[in-house]
């Protein structure tokens, strides 16, 4: 086979990742042989039935592991090989009408180089092991956040008209705030006050503070003189059981509102610049608020949640088909379909099928993400999943947001298929347009497709022989260097300066 230099690089992860096991062979085969060391005694007696024995399950052993190691091999080669990624920089950039966009794009032009990861983990698949590892070290050795918890409430059923708040759905959401608003002694608030610019942080599946995925980008924050401020989603924050039965594996807008005008008028400095900032499953929560504030906005001129620039990393778009297993793959979906079950399901099953036992029935009986979506619209507010959808998909009202919108993608993302921004969009309000091309008639929407970065990751190094690496200006040392991390502190700096009058909505 006539194999590219770049594809021939990328096999020697492969190669690395095998090694252990071939280590584990040679071991096993010199230990089912002690004569073969060179130490041991040329001397030893013949062998009895039970050395014969012993042996026989020695180099059964030794068959089964070598038969694994070359099993690995194969498995990690073809890996490798089958989803190598496109190579480095963006693939497409989408923009909105409005000419203050250039602008962005001179201040941040990380946006439009994008990334460059190294040649050992180009992969998209691979991407996520050292990004894992980092995201692993960063949560265990914590952030110093200052935790504040709020009381929200809903209605019952959200799909009636002017529905009323009801006691029995209250719940907590917890913030974690960094550097603390409250601490103003802390040394971490030496270069801070009660207005600077905030950032909030709508985190992934199944992730908290300590891991948004993964604290890189809080940290870079900081240096530049952002607050955080991580919105814990119902039922997210470990060790905080749901007390009621509202939940959506996505969020709910009507929480982010009220966290929203808590921190304004409770904690915040007047005319604090805000910025909402969505990470993975996270950003259904933020494209859809955004939607419905703005348009709410400009419709009534009412006050209403207003940010100067807001970012979307490794959307799915249509939340009504975003997690089915042929866009959200394979190992993926199999891998977490289990554990979302069991960190939100099982284990406030209690409360959940006291509301409506059924729904917990058929969530627990899913075989995708999808179907535990689906399943849990009750708990959501909706009593089915179609009424769900149709109030709170994140793509119904995307040409509504005014505010200036970042999104960032990969062409190789194994858990939101690119082809959830590219495709027609189904919904007849939408006249056939793509979701690209929507953004595009959007006023202040940007979309920037990476080759690469996998779902989150976004390795990004000058030099593509290394392991991609920055200063961590939160406590020393070293951190991975993302693109993505990059391009948001850039845009939310540039945004600063082209939009900072918005703080004033």
């Amino acid at each position: 086979m006539n194999l590219t230099i770049h594809h021939a690089l990328n096999l020697i992860p492969a190669a690395l990742c095998i090694t252990p096991y071939f280590f584990i062979y040679w071991m096993i085969k010199r230990c089912s042989n002690p004569a073969s060391f060179p130490w041991s005694s040329k001397s030893s007696s013949a062998s009895t039935s039970a050395d014969e024995g012993a042996t026989s399950k020695k180099q059964t052993m030794l068959h089964s592991v070598s038969t694994q190691g070359v099993l690995l091999a194969v498995v990690l080669i073809l890996i490798q090989w089958s989803s190598s990624s496109s190579g480095p920089g963006l693939y497409d950039l989408v923009q909105g009408t409005d000419p203050l966009l250039h602008e962005i794009l001179a201040l941040a032009p990380s946006i439009q180089r994008g990334p460059n990861p190294p040649v050992f983990f180009s992969n998209r698949h691979l991407q996520f092991l050292p990004w894992l590892i980092q995201n692993m070290i960063h949560e265990k050795q914590g952030m110093p956040f200052q935790r504040i918890e709020i009381t929200v409430t809903a209605c019952v059923d959200k799909s009636q008209p002017n529905c009323i708040p009801s006691p029995e759905m209250n719940d907590i959401v917890t913030l974690d705030i960094f550097p603390p608003l409250q601490d103003v002694d802390s040394h971490y608030n030496q270069q801070f006050n009660d207005t600077s610019p905030i950032i909030f942080f709508a985190p992934g599946l199944r992730c908290y503070s300590q891991d948004l995925p993964g604290q890189m980008l809080m940290r870079k924050a900081y240096a530049e003189g952002f607050r955080s401020i991580v919105v814990n989603r119902r039922g997210h924050t470990p060790g905080v059981p749901l007390k009621s039965p509202r939940w959506s594996l996505f969020g709910d807008i009507s929480d982010m509102e009220q966290v929203y005008w808590h921190v304004k008028n409770q904690l915040a400095g007047p005319n604090t610049a805000f910025f909402f900032h969505g990470i993975s499953s996270g950003t259904a929560v933020t494209v859809t608020a955004l939607s419905a504030w703005d348009e709410r906005r400009a419709r009534t001129n009412e006050s209403t949640p207003s940010f100067v620039a807001a970012i979307a990393i490794t959307p799915g778009y249509d939340t009504s088909k975003v997690m089915q297993p042929d866009r959200f793959t394979f190992p993926y979906n199999d891998i977490l379909t289990p554990l979302v079950k069991d960190h939100f399901i099982i284990q406030n099953e209690a409360v959940l099928r006291q509301f409506n036992s059924d729904a917990v029935d058929a969530a627990l009986n899913a075989t995708s993400l999808q179907e535990i979506v689906d399943a849990a619209a009750p708990f959501a507010g909706y009593p089915n999943a179609s009424e769900y959808y149709r109030a709170e998909n994140p793509i119904n009202e995307v040409r509504h947001i005014s505010t200036p919108k970042l999104v960032l993608n990969s062409l190789d993302d194994p858990c939101c298929h690119i082809d959830n921004l590219y495709e027609a969009s189904p919904y007849p309000h939408h006249e056939g347009y793509t979701f690209a091309e929507m953004v595009s008639q959007t006023q202040r929407g940007m979309v920037a497709v990476a080759k690469t970065g996998s779902h989150c990751p976004f390795l990004d190094c000058e030099n593509k022989w290394f392991m991609p690496a920055t200063r961590d200006p939160l406590f020393g040392g070293w951190m991975l260097s993302s693109w993505a991390d990059q391009v948001a502190i850039e845009y939310y700096l540039a945004a600063l300066k082209v939009y900072g009058d918005r703080r004033f909505l």
